[in-house]
């Protein structure tokens, strides 16, 4: 879809120390060969739960939108993804997060939006949509935060990349900002959501840490579609969901300033991001990628933040957007820096 009013008005970002993989290689706890093939240079290690770092994070962006003139209180959108846990069973963190940052009533109901990996433009997305549909909200505070601690497995949880910790937030306003949104779509092919359900049953409670490369050979031993199916699968998906985006947007492929997508390793990036798309970016975050981890649903608004905090933009830079999550789901989304 394109968009001709909505804005990123303020962005916020955190990350816990950055720990060299070189130590997991030393003490077995990741194999050689995979640091080779995904080049991963260090990981985030945080010690905080993710609502704290959400509450970090939101209130960076609240800061930074209220400088630019952006309305934050009880009548705002809350959102919060995440896509591990949060540290309490049963408990809504989005309420939580919401208290800390904009206080003990609200006009509105905070969610928590559940799309794995691609959680930043899912956030966006419904943000976006319930701005256009809804003139009395002001704005969408967008949070997004995820720790992969023990007993959860950071290093072979997904192939092609280490999971990271760290937390993101955006808001999202009308009328004026920082990053003025463009266009975005998604897709789905849920025919690859049986990727990470494997061969398990059904459960009356949780079990034990999931073995998601177990899942993934159970689905594949299945036939129903091989590896090469997958990956050609993605392919189409994201070359789809990108074209569509661009051209709702009306940016050229060679005129992409910015790439910004999943913080994967190199192999992985290469062959769903670079080698497959007919675009030529001038820059991209794949080398921040590499040192900080895949932070689960906050690489591309960490991503827009580190981009911001650190004067990367010029004025009208454009830029690209991709996001994939498990299910399997595949976004694209075009942003202009019209408000650096």
């Amino acid at each position: 879809m394109r968009f001709d009013d909505i804005w990123i008005a303020g962005t916020g970002g955190t990350l816990g120390d950055l720990v060299p993989v070189a130590e997991a290689v030393a003490d077995g706890s990741y194999a050689a060969d995979a640091a080779a093939s995904t080049g991963m240079i260090s990981y985030s290690r945080s010690a905080e739960a993710p609502p704290e770092m959400a509450v970090t994070v939101g209130r960076q962006a609240v800061k930074e939108a209220a400088e630019k003139g952006a309305r934050v209180d009880a009548d705002s959108l809350v959102l919060h993804s995440h896509g591990h846990f949060q540290g309490i069973d049963m408990w809504p963190a989005a309420c939580w997060i919401a208290r800390e940052l904009l206080g003990p009533t609200l006009n509105s109901m905070p969610m928590t939006v559940a799309a794995w990996s691609n959680g930043s433009l899912a956030s966006l997305d419904v943000a976006a949509s319930t701005l256009i549909a809804r003139p009395d909200v002001p704005s969408a505070l967008l949070t997004l935060a995820d720790r992969f601690a023990p007993p959860s497995d950071r290093w072979y949880t997904s192939p092609g990349m280490v999971f990271g910790d760290g937390a993101a937030a955006a808001v999202v306003t009308r009328g004026s900002g920082r990053l003025r949104l463009r266009s975005l779509v998604s897709e789905t092919d849920t025919v690859l959501e049986g990727l990470s359900r494997g061969a398990e049953p059904f459960r009356t409670a949780p079990g034990e840490k999931p073995d998601m490369r177990r899942r993934t050979r159970e689905f594949l031993a299945t036939g129903e579609v091989s590896l090469r199916d997958v990956q050609n699968r993605s392919v189409e998906r994201t070359r789809s969901v990108v074209g569509r985006a661009l051209a709702e947007a009306d940016v050229a492929p060679d005129a992409v300033d910015w790439l910004v997508t999943p913080f994967v390793g190199r192999t992985l990036h290469r062959e769903s991001f670079v080698r497959h798309l007919d675009i030529a970016p001038r820059d991209s975050l794949h080398e921040l990628g590499l040192t900080i981890g895949h932070l689960g649903p906050c690489d591309q608004l960490y991503g827009l933040d580190h981009l911001l905090k650190n004067d990367l933009l010029n004025p009208g830079d454009r830029i690209l957007v991709i996001g994939t999550g498990m299910g399997f789901t595949f976004s694209a989304a075009v942003l202009t820096a019209d408000g650096v």
